[in-house]
């Protein structure tokens, strides 16, 4: 099973805030207004791959009563693609992924 990242998890990575992001992502059009991607992000993939996943579920409203949700997730070959689109150089990682930056300084994630 492949690693994801919300794009909570994603933009502490790349060093920005969620909202900055999610606003970026926008701008470049990986994402809708909904946060979910678009058209041709919704099933993009790098080798076998996906970039982007959209996690899926329900939960009870008050007013509304049970309903559903969708998430955006980026896998670790996403959280590099993201990197790279939008041209964030990334400093350092969390220290159980350091081996990872010796390898590659200039992503985010390595994707094997």
């Amino acid at each position: 099973m492949q690693r994801t990242y919300t794009l909570d998890q994603a933009a502490g990575l790349l060093n920005l805030g969620r909202n900055t992001l999610a606003r970026r992502l926008r701008e470049a059009g990986v994402l809708g207004a909904d946060n979910l991607p678009t058209g041709p992000y919704r099933n993009k993939r790098r080798g076998n791959t996906r970039l982007l996943l959209v996690t899926t579920g329900t939960y009870w409203h008050p007013a509304c009563g049970w309903t559903h949700y969708g998430r955006t997730e980026l896998t670790d070959a996403g959280l590099d693609h993201i990197a790279d689109k939008l041209g964030i150089a990334i400093a350092h990682l969390p220290a159980k992924h350091a081996y990872r930056a010796a390898q590659q300084p200039h992503h985010a994630r390595s994707a094997s």
